[in-house]
């Protein structure tokens, strides 16, 4: 069991991790930055890597919260994808606790004093929470994704799905540094990848019981299907096998199993999203 980080009434510093590219939207990165904007528990920094070209509305909205927000900007060339380029952020942070968020999400009010209290404790190197999904209007969600909360029901869950919802993470710096550098090259799962490789390299885990996070479900399930799916369905039982045998033996009839979900028509993936996957709900309050 890791010492308390800090005991001070004070919560500790910390810092935000994002990425955009060619298809971030202006309008969705406005709303992402006013929600940081609103937080409770204000950030020291924001890395935000910009990964190869993207728009000038985007560039220029940038640059202006940069008079906002305490914004640094880490330029990437050429495109790398997301993994590459959440590594090379990684690096550049310098606080101790790091929340990642996604540049098309609303992030509650709450949510990072929340994410750094637990991370305070001195007992958890990972910490993730509940999501809210919605299509245009963030105050008007109709589902929401509720996780396992204890390491060991994390644990016992992460041959099925991912157990930790990405845009709601923060964790500690060091922690996942130490696993060769953290995120890598893995198109769809980069974090599930982490995941696997943070749980059985000893690091401990949590989710909180609430929604942090309002997530914008547009077109990212038709993304998650087809032969590109499978590639990285495959390399997960590749992650599992590197890290755990038995894991990955279990892992197997799962992996069968979501092979076969990324076949469905996309029709098909929505009615189970919808009917077994979630949570439906009206509305929810910020």
């Amino acid at each position: 069991m890791k010492k308390k980080i800090n005991t001070e009434n004070n919560l500790p510093e910390y810092d935000f991790l994002g990425s955009i590219y060619k298809n971030t939207k202006s309008h969705e990165l406005l709303e992402t930055f006013e929600s940081i904007r609103d937080q409770t528990k204000k950030p020291k920094n924001i890395f935000l890597v910009i990964d190869g070209d993207i728009e000038k509305g985007v560039d220029d909205l940038v640059n202006f919260y940069m008079n906002l927000l305490p914004i640094k900007k880490i330029p990437l060339k050429k495109n790398v994808g997301l993994g590459k380029a959440l590594r090379i952020g990684l690096q550049k942070c310098e606080s101790k606790f790091v929340l990642r968020f996604d540049t098309d999400d609303i992030n509650l009010k709450n949510r990072a004093e929340c994410i750094v209290k637990e991370l305070n404790r001195g007992d958890i190197d990972i910490v993730g929470s509940n999501f809210y999904e919605f299509v245009n209007n963030p105050n008007i969600s109709f589902a929401k994704k509720v996780m396992p909360y204890t390491h060991n029901s994390i644990k016992s869950r992460i041959i099925f799905r991912n157990p930790i919802n990405h845009p709601t993470v923060g964790f500690l710096k060091d922690s996942i540094l130490k696993l060769n550098g953290g995120y890598r090259h893995f198109p769809f799962y980069e974090d599930y990848d982490l995941w696997i490789r943070a749980l059985f390299n000893g690091l401990k885990f949590k989710n909180i019981d609430k929604e942090l996070v309002a997530v914008r479900i547009t077109d990212q399930r038709s993304r998650r299907t087809g032969l590109k799916l499978i590639k990285s369905e495959i390399r997960l039982l590749v992650t599992f096998f590197e890290n755990s045998f038995f894991h990955g033996i279990l892992f197997i009839p799962v992996l069968f199993c979501r092979i076969l979900f990324a076949l469905l028509p996309l029709n098909l993936v929505n009615f189970f999203f919808t009917n077994f996957f979630r949570e439906k709900i009206k509305k929810y309050k910020s």
